[in-house]
C-alpha cells in the first residue's frame, strides 16, 4: 500500500522565512495541495541575536537579523514541518551547538553537519556547507569565539562528514546539499545554464563547478532525488543508474591540504602531493566563495587541478524562466529495500590473535561490493527567495504507507545512529588531515570510496536497535526544542543590524546580483538597514544545547566539540 507525499523544495533561504512560508501557503491554496514537508537547501541563517550576526560569514554591511528569531521565541510557528542543511552564510555558532542535528525552532529541524532522518516513509540525507579544497581534509578545529578565518571555514565541508555519509548501506530517497555535485552540469541543459549564467563557463571548462565531495556521494549513494541551491539559478539534471559522474577517470578523493601544512597530503590514501599555488586567472564569484569580513585576513585558496572536459550534448531542456510559480512534479518511486543489506554490508572477520598493541587484525570486505541498489538520480537546484525567481517547487513522491492515517513525523534513522557510533572514535578536531581508520578498505566497485567493514556497522546497528529502538522499529525525534539564547525585543525589524552594518562599510545595501560586492544574506535590495545598537548584555557565543546532550547520552558517545563526557 502506497501514498503520495508532497515535498516543497526551497533554494537559498537567506533568512526570508516569512516570505517563503507565505508563498508556500499561497501555492498550496492555488494548486489545492497539502504540503507535507518543506526542504530548504542552505543559507538558512538561524540568527537569534547580535553575536550570531557577528559569527556569520559575510561582510558586516550585509548583515541583518532577519525574521528567524520570531520562530525561535515562539512568536510565530512554522506552518509546515521544515528540514534544512547549512550553507556558507550561517550563524556558525548556532549550528555548532547542534552539530548532530536538532530543532532550531518548533517544527524546524537542522540536519547537522551531516545526517539522515526519516519522514513518512522517506529516507532523507543531508550534508552542510560548501567545498573548499584547502579546508576539506581538516578536522573540526574551529573554537569560540569563531573570529577571523575560522568564521568562514566552519561552513566548509570536511572529509570526515563525507566519510560518514559513505558508510550508508541502505538506499536514500533524497539527499540535500547546498553546493552542487561536481560535473552535474553535464547531465542537464548546459547551454541553457550558460545562457543564464555565462560566467560559469570558466569553471565548467576547468572542471570545478561544484563539489567533488558531493559528486563522490552521488556516485556512491545514488538517491532518487538530489536537491541543492548556492548558485542562485534553477537547474535540473538526471544521472542514469548506469552512468558514472566520474566518466573521465576518477582516481578517488583528490589530494587536499591543511592550510598550515607545507606539503599537501592525501586525506584518504596518505600520498604526498605538491603544494598547490593560487590560480591568478580564477574568477572569484560571490556565491561560490566565502565573503570575508571587512578588514579580516583572507585565506587565498590553492587552485584545483585542471581537467580537460569534453562536455556531452545537452540531455535535458529547461523551460524558460517565466515566473516564480512553483512547478509541480510527480514521480512514482519504487519502495526502497530497507530490510536487506547490500553485499558490502557483510564482512568476514579475520581469524587471528590480537596483535601486540591489542588491536585485532582488520576485518575485510567480501569481493562483491555493489553500489546501493540503483535508481536514476534526479537533480534539482533552485534560486533564492526573491521576486521573479524560481526558488520553490512542489514534488509528489510515492512512498510505502506503513501506518495508514498517521500524520508523518520526523524519525531517527537506525543505520545513521549506528554510523555515528561507528565513526565517532575517529572524529578529527585539529587542522591535521583526517586519517582513515585502519579498518577501512577501498571499495572495489566505486574506486576511491573508503568503506568500513559491514560487520563493524552491523554490530553498532544491533546496539542501536537494542538500546535506542528497544520499543520497536521506529523512534520519533522528540520535540525537545528549548530556547537557550537571548533574542531582540518584540517588534525589532528584520533589517536590524545592531550597529554592525556601519562598521567599516556603508549601511546601504545596493545589491546588483551575484557579482562581487552584490547584495547577499537575504537583504531586500535598496533598503537601508537599521543600525540600532544591541540592548543589554552581549550574548554568549555558545549555549550548550540540551538536544545535543540528550542525543549523546542516548548513543553513549562523548560530545567532543564541548569536551563533555557521558559514561
Amino acid at each position: 500500500m502506497h501514498r503520495k507525499l508532497t515535498i516543497a523544495v526551497e533554494g537559498c533561504c537567506h533568512g526570508q522565512l516569512d516570505d517563503i512560508y507565505r508563498h508556500l501557503l499561497q501555492q498550496q491554496q492555488r494548486l489545492r495541495k497539502t504540503v507535507d514537508l518543506l526542504v530548504i537547501c542552505g543559507d538558512f541563517q538561524a540568527v537569534r541575536n547580535v553575536t550570531d550576526l557577528e559569527t556569520m560569514s559575510c561582510p558586516n554591511k550585509y548583515k541583518q537579523v532577519g525574521g528567524f528569531y520570531r520562530y525561535y521565541t515562539g512568536e510565530r510557528k512554522a506552518p509546515i514541518p521544515t528540514v534544512f542543511v547549512g550553507g556558507n552564510h550561517e550563524a556558525s555558532n548556532h549550528m555548532r551547538e547542534l552539530y548532530y542535528g536538532g530543532w532550531v525552532a518548533p517544527n524546524i529541524y537542522y540536519m547537522g553537519a551531516s545526517g539522515v532522518v526519516k519522514f513518512g516513509g522517506l529516507r532523507i540525507g543531508g550534508i552542510t556547507g560548501i567545498f573548499k579544497d584547502y579546508d576539506y581534509a581538516k578536522g573540526h578545529c574551529e573554537t569560540p569565539p569563531f573570529r577571523g578565518p575560522g568564521r568562514a571555514s566552519m561552513h566548509h565541508v570536511r572529509s570526515y562528514e563525507a566519510f560518514k555519509m559513505l558508510q550508508i548501506r541502505k538506499p536514500l530517497d533524497i539527499v540535500v546539499s547546498h553546493d552542487w555535485p561536481l560535473f552535474i552540469e553535464r547531465y542537464g541543459n548546459t547551454a541553457e545554464l550558460l545562457r543564464r549564467k555565462p560566467f560559469f563557463a570558466d569553471e565548467i571548462n576547468r572542471g570545478d563547478l561544484g563539489s567533488p565531495a558531493n559528486a563522490m556521494l552521488l556516485e556512491r549513494l545514488r538517491p532518487a532525488w538530489w536537491f541543492s541551491a548556492h548558485m542562485h539559478v534553477r537547474f535540473e539534471a538526471e544521472v542514469a543508474s548506469h552512468e558514472s559522474i566520474f566518466a573521465e577517470g576518477w582516481n578517488g578523493i583528490p589530494p587536499y591540504s591543511s592550510k598550515s601544512s607545507e606539503r599537501m597530503q592525501d586525506s584518504v590514501a596518505g600520498a604526498e602531493a605538491p603544494v598547490a599555488v593560487a590560480n591568478q586567472d580564477e574568477i572569484v564569484m560571490s556565491a561560490l566563495s566565502d565573503d570575508e569580513e571587512d578588514g579580516s585576513p583572507v585565506c587565498e585558496p590553492p587552485s584545483r587541478p585542471r581537467l580537460a572536459l569534453n562536455l556531452p550534448p545537452p540531455k535535458h531542456s529547461v523551460a524558460e524562466e517565466a515566473s516564480a510559480e512553483p512547478a509541480v512534479c510527480e514521480v512514482a518511486q519504487a519502495e526502497p529495500d530497507l530490510t536487506s543489506e547490500p553485499a558490502d554490508a557483510t564482512a568476514v572477520a579475520a581469524s587471528a590473535e590480537p596483535s601486540n598493541d591489542g588491536v585485532h587484525e582488520q576485518e575485510v570486505l567480501e569481493a562483491a561490493d555493489p553500489k546501493i541498489p540503483g535508481r536514476p538520480t534526479r537533480f534539482l537546484a533552485l534560486d533564492k527567495c526573491l521576486p521573479r525567481r524560481q526558488f520553490l517547487e512542489f514534488i509528489d513522491i510515492e512512498v510505502p504507507d506503513s501506518a495508514p492515517g498517521e500524520l508523518p513525523q520526523l524519525e531517527y534513522d537506525d543505520e545513521w545512529l549506528a554510523i555515528l557510533r561507528l565513526c565517532h572514535p575517529h572524529m578529527p578536531l585539529s587542522e591535521l588531515p583526517f586519517s582513515l581508520p585502519a579498518e577501512a578498505r577501498m571499495s572495489n566497485v566505486t574506486p576511491g570510496i573508503p568503506l568500513l567493514p559491514g560487520a563493524m556497522l552491523a554490530r553498532e546497528l544491533d546496539w542501536v536497535r537494542s538500546n535506542v529502538f528497544s520499543g520497536g522499529d521506529r523512534m520519533f525525534i522528540p520535540p525537545n526544542f528549548m530556547p537557550m539564547a537571548p533574542t531582540p525585543p518584540p517588534g525589532t525589524p528584520d533589517s536590524a543590524s545592531f550597529g554592525l552594518a556601519g562598521q567599516g562599510a556603508s549601511i546601504w545595501n545596493r545589491g546588483r546580483g551575484r557579482g562581487r560586492g552584490s547584495g547577499r544574506g537575504g537583504h531586500a535590495q535598496g533598503h537601508r538597514q537599521s543600525d540600532a545598537e544591541w540592548v543589554g548584555p552581549r550574548p554568549h557565543v555558545i549555549y550548550p544545547n540540551p538536544q545535543t546532550d540528550e542525543l549523546c547520552k542516548l548513543l553513549g558517545i562523548e560530545d567532543k566539540l564541548t569536551q563533555r563526557r557521558y559514561k
